[in-house]
C-alpha cells in the first residue's frame, strides 16, 4: 500500500531533460528500479556524509527579545480572551523560566527535531551527470552496472517535487525563525562544496506518520523512465537480461553503452535498440 505523504512543492526551474541513479545488477535491492519500478526514499540517518541533512536549528541564536515575543505570541494564539497586558505578564513570567537559554535543553531539543525530520521524511538522491568515473566506480559495480534515467518532470511530480543541490563552502545556518519551507531547502538542497561533483537532484517525500522500510519504497510510474546506460564492462548476457526486464515491464527505454574510459573521460553511445510496450 502507498503510504500517505505530503507534497512539498518547490519551484523547478532549469531541470535537465533527464536524471539519473548508478545501480549495481548483484543487488537484489537494486534489481527492483527495473522489476518492479521501485525507488527507494531514504531516512537521512542512512547518508554517507555525516553532515548531510542533519544540520541544526541554531536557537542559540535567540535573542531575549525572541524568546519574550515568542511567549508573548505564544500567549495569543493559546488565550486570545486576555489583553494585551495580560499577554505581556504571561510572557515576561515565562520568559524568566524558559529553559531556551540552557545547553542542554537546547542540544535536547534539537536531537528531537532531527529524529521526527529523520523519521518522516524521505529523500532520492540523482545525478544530472552520467560521465562521472568515480560514480560508475563506487555505485555502479566498478563499471559493470547499469545508470537509469528519469525525467525529473514527471518524477518530481509524482514523487513530491524536487530540484537542484546547491554547495557550498559552509553549510547555511538554519535559523529559529526560518519559514518551514526556508528550513528544509536548506537542510534538504544544500551540501559541502566537496560533493559538487556528483551534480546532484533530489526529490523527496513527507510521511505523515514514521516511515518504515517498506513506506519508503515507492513504485513510480512507468512513464517516468527514459534510458539505461550499460558500464563499460556489460556482457551481452547482461545487456540481454536487463533489455528483457525492460520489455517484460513494458518500459519505453532508450538504451545506452558505454564505449571507451579513456583519459579520466567517459564516452557513451546509442545501442540503437529500442524496446517498448
Amino acid at each position: 500500500m502507498k503510504p500517505k505523504v505530503t507534497h512539498i512543492d518547490f519551484e523547478e526551474l532549469d531541470l535537465p531533460d533527464v536524471v539519473y541513479k548508478y545501480r549495481t545488477w548483484t543487488d537484489e535491492n537494486h534489481k527492483a528500479i527495473l522489476k518492479n519500478q521501485i525507488v527507494y526514499m531514504s531516512s537521512p540517518f542512512d547518508f554517507e556524509d555525516s553532515k548531510d541533512c542533519k544540520s541544526q536549528k541554531q536557537y542559540n541564536l535567540l535573542t531575549n527579545s525572541d524568546i519574550y515575543n515568542y511567549y508573548f505570541e505564544d500567549s495569543k494564539d493559546k488565550h486570545p480572551e486576555r489583553n494585551r497586558q495580560q499577554h505581556r505578564k504571561y510572557a515576561r513570567d515565562f520568559f524568566k523560566k524558559s529553559p531556551m537559554r540552557h545547553p542542554d535543553y537546547i542540544k535536547e531539543k534539537q536531537k528531537k527535531h532531527l529524529e521526527e525530520f529523520a523519521n518522516h521524511f524521505g529523500i532520492l538522491s540523482l545525478t544530472a551527470n552520467p560521465n562521472s568515473l568515480a560514480m560508475w566506480s563506487k555505485y555502479s559495480d566498478n563499471h559493470n552496472g547499469i545508470c537509469v534515467g528519469f525525467s525529473p518532470k514527471k518524477m518530481f511530480k509524482f514523487s513530491g517535487g524536487g530540484g537542484k543541490v546547491v554547495y557550498h563552502d559552509k553549510l547555511p545556518i538554519i535559523k529559529p525563525d526560518d519559514s518551514f519551507e526556508k528550513e528544509h531547502y536548506k537542510q534538504v538542497f544544500c551540501k559541502e562544496t566537496k560533493w559538487d561533483f556528483e551534480e546532484e537532484y533530489r526529490t523527496h517525500m513527507h510521511f505523515r506518520e514514521i516511515a518504515t522500510k517498506r513506506d519508503r519504497q515507492i513504485k513510480i510510474p512507468k512513464d517516468c523512465f527514459t534510458e539505461v546506460i550499460f558500464g563499460f564492462y556489460s556482457t551481452d548476457e547482461f545487456k540481454n537480461e536487463i533489455m528483457a526486464v525492460c520489455e517484460t515491464q513494458g518500459l519505453d527505454i532508450n538504451f545506452k553503452q558505454v564505449v571507451s574510459i579513456e583519459n579520466g573521460k567517459i564516452s557513451i553511445n546509442n545501442m540503437n535498440v529500442k524496446r517498448s510496450s
